[in-house]
């Protein structure tokens, strides 16, 4: 455990930045821009930290933070960091940015178009990080939300349907990988990922219901 939360803030400070621009209903292209292009930049700058405290060499997982929350499902609060997830999030603190600067002169809505994003940043590092099946979901199914507005409103010709087709295969295949997890916590009793792979090495499925998690997982993400 971390006495500094940095995973945390790694996801929800990018969040922090769509609750100003929420708040900031008169503020100028230029100070929208300016505000998200800061917190959008301010997942490089926790990366960057993370990876000057990361081990390359110890096993598991690092930096983790677990904090428990619904107790009657065995659900927490746990992030973590590995060399994947590393990866992703230093990949995001330099890719969300440049898309922020390719996008610099949009002019249908630019306030709301940053709010969007800045909350679609930190929706995907919530995925990147979580390893509790229950906060993970969560966290991809509000990535989904300011993706399909961004794909409607700004998505050029053929944006509309684009967004409603987009919206009714994820969320379709989401149902899918929910039930899918349901059996395995009704087999489990645990949505906590790290458990789960441990568990992986002694338990198995029975009645044919590893058929049926896999067939569920894999129509999410089909």
């Amino acid at each position: 455990m971390n006495s500094l939360p940095l995973l945390s803030l790694i996801i929800f400070v990018p969040w922090l930045g769509a609750v100003l621009l929420a708040l900031m209903p008169r503020a100028t292209p230029q100070v929208a821009r300016g505000l998200a292009l800061a917190f959008s930049l301010s997942t490089l700058a926790l990366a960057l930290t993370a990876w000057a405290g990361f081990n390359p060499t110890a096993g598991g997982y690092q930096l983790v933070e677990q904090h428990r929350w619904i107790s009657v499902l065995n659900v927490s609060y746990h992030l973590g960091l590995d060399g994947m997830s590393l990866l992703l999030v230093l990949l995001t603190g330099l890719v969300a940015p440049a898309c922020l600067l390719a996008s610099w002169k949009i002019e249908k809505e630019p306030r709301f178009f940053c709010l969007l994003f800045l909350f679609l940043q930190g929706a995907a590092l919530g995925v990147f990080l979580a390893l509790d099946f229950f906060p993970w979901f969560i966290f991809w199914e509000l990535s989904l939300v300011p993706a399909f507005f961004l794909i409607k409103l700004w998505g050029g010709p053929g944006a509309s349907r684009a967004a409603y087709q987009f919206v009714v295969y994820t969320i379709g295949g989401s149902a899918f990988m929910l039930l899918a997890f349901a059996a395995i916590f009704a087999e489990t009793k645990t949505f906590d990922f790290v458990d789960l792979a441990a568990l992986a090495h002694t338990t198995r499925l029975g009645g044919g219901a590893a058929t049926w998690v896999f067939l569920g997982v894999l129509l999410d993400w089909r």
